[in-house]
């Protein structure tokens, strides 16, 4: 028996105890917090997201910055890329006399040594010779020929000078007056007179120079998108695109081509400047300052050694950090899953619920054509929709979405249909409310325990969809990356750079493995009497 507190207004039992209310969802989340490997699950998924989302202003190197000097370099805590090329090329040059006789070995190591070239682990090879080899050369009994010291000396001073130089901002000022303004509020003739100016050349000449430049541009990605057509066919799409681009497309493109060149000579003037401070040591890098150019253009610039920076989870086959395509992987990868679910989640909501609640012929409808597409080879559709509307990301998003609302649409149906003969429901139906907000008010809501739990189940499946999709090549496309295009080109060469396929596969594995125990914390957290049948 309820009876009303005067004083509280509240409701009480018969020992005037305030009758605290419960819900669903205050419940699931009680129980859930009891399930630790949910509990874990959670945090994990959140730092994952947290990761993606800040990526931009993380302290990493850029995810696509490419140095080929740094390629294949190995994981390291401790080392430079430095210090790495240069146990690298001993190694080599180690080698090397070792094949050439010059530095001799036991028959054991050499029977050892050819064993693993035969079994493709050259690695093991180098990380040998180049500890038999530093010992050799300490003890005296080795010593390199000069040209292998010049190689040696030369790489020492590129190791010291080679450095990495980024323009943050550049300003004009001009001539008669010290106001500073922002290169990038410039119209186009004034850049291009600007640029002119820097290097002394003519303004008419610049003109062609870049109308040259941005054809090539639109050229090269009409032939990456349009393969093994004539030269003719390739000139009629060049015109076409050219004449189909607007007047501000047309300005954007010149824009950032005489930005683009601007910041290569300012780019070339500080390094002249700075290589010789590096070399010299009058400088300590890394470094932020402000170079005057010609009296009228500055540019604020950060400059450091490029053979300083480390590679904690090493580099890729274009010397580019892994630890940073595998975050901003991350991004492309969780992204795919999130709005992947959301987006077939909304889809079969929307043709469940109606199927299920207007029933006849709606139903036989809906339901006849999720039939159909359920008879259909999923991937395959999949692979055609990518192979006609192109390989990108946002196709990627639509060709995933489009065909996995079939199983969520049925899901739904069955619960609108158990619920809407429900009094609720024949009591809001009594009183007038239309049948859109019988739906979207009282029957998904309280099917939304069961779409969580599904939605949660669904995330692994899209992000294992996509990783297989760039595996084969019709997923993420360069300069982008996703766990599955890295896991991808982690595959060719796993016997002689195993970290480019562990790293990113066991970041993914953590992630779904997380995913998988926070859907099945949920499904028994909103139903503990039907544990596993979902």
């Amino acid at each position: 028996m309820k009876l009303i507190n005067k004083k509280t207004n509240k409701a009480t039992n018969e020992f005037n105890q305030v009758i605290v209310g419960n819900s669903l969802t205050k419940d699931a989340w009680r129980r859930l917090k009891k399930n630790k490997m949910a509990v874990i699950s959670v945090v994990i998924v959140t730092i994952y997201i947290l990761l993606a989302i800040t990526a931009p202003i993380l302290p990493i190197y850029p995810y696509d910055e490419i140095i080929l000097d740094h390629q294949h370099l190995p994981p390291s805590m401790t080392r430079n890329a430095g210090d790495l090329l240069m146990e690298k090329r001993m190694a080599d040059l180690f080698t090397q006399a070792w094949r050439q006789g010059r530095l001799e070995v036991t028959v054991e190591e050499e029977d050892m040594l050819w064993n693993w070239i035969d079994r493709n682990e050259a690695n093991k090879v180098w990380d040998y010779m180049f500890e038999k080899g530093t010992k050799m050369m300490s003890e005296g009994t080795f010593s390199f020929n000069s040209a292998e010291e010049r190689r040696i000396k030369s790489l020492e001073n590129k190791i010291k000078t080679e450095l990495q130089i980024t323009v943050k901002k550049m300003w004009y000022t001009p001539i008669d007056s010290d106001k500073r303004i922002d290169i990038t509020s410039l119209d186009n003739d004034e850049i291009l007179a600007l640029y002119a100016q820097m290097i002394g050349s003519d303004v008419t000449a610049q003109m062609n120079q870049y109308e040259a430049e941005i054809e090539q541009q639109l050229n090269k990605k009409i032939t990456s998108t349009n393969p093994d057509l004539t030269k003719e066919e390739y000139a009629i799409l060049l015109e076409a695109e050219i004449e189909g681009l607007s007047d501000s497309e047309k300005r954007s493109l010149i824009k950032e081509n005489l930005m683009g060149k601007i910041k290569t000579n300012v780019r070339e003037i500080a390094l002249m400047d700075l290589e010789q401070k590096a070399l010299d040591g009058t400088a300590q890098f890394p470094l932020k300052e402000e170079i005057a150019i010609k009296g009228v253009i500055s540019a604020n610039i950060e400059a450091s050694k490029m053979h300083e920076r480390q590679y904690y989870l090493g580099t890729d086959y274009q010397g580019r950090d892994m630890l940073s395509r595998i975050i901003y992987g991350g991004q492309v990868s969780i992204a795919i899953g999130f709005i992947g679910t959301i987006t077939s989640v909304l889809i079969g909501i929307v043709l469940g619920a109606l199927a299920g609640y207007l029933g006849g012929k709606v139903d036989y409808i809906i339901m006849r054509i999720v039939d159909i597409m359920y008879g259909l080879p999923y991937m395959l559709l999949v692979i055609i929709a990518m192979a006609i509307f192109g390989r990108n990301i946002v196709n990627l998003f639509f060709a995933l979405a489009i065909i996995s609302w079939l199983t969520v649409s049925r899901m739904v149906r069955g619960q609108i249909m158990s619920l809407k003969n429900q009094e609720f429901i024949e009591a809001a139906r009594s009183m007038g409310a239309p049948t859109w907000r019988i739906i979207m008010k009282h029957l998904v809501p309280n099917s939304l325990s069961v779409i969580i739990v599904f939605s949660t189940l669904r995330i692994p499946s899209f992000i294992m969809t996509e990783s297989f999709l760039s595996f084969l090549g019709l997923g993420v496309q360069a300069p982008f990356a996703s766990w599955g295009s890295l896991v991808g080109d982690g595959v060719g060469g796993m016997n002689l750079y195993p970290w480019k396929l562990f790293f990113p596969a066991l970041t993914m594995t953590i992630f779904l493995f997380a995913m998988n125990f926070l859907g099945d914390g949920l499904r028994d957290a909103f139903d503990p009497q039907s544990k596993n049948q979902l």
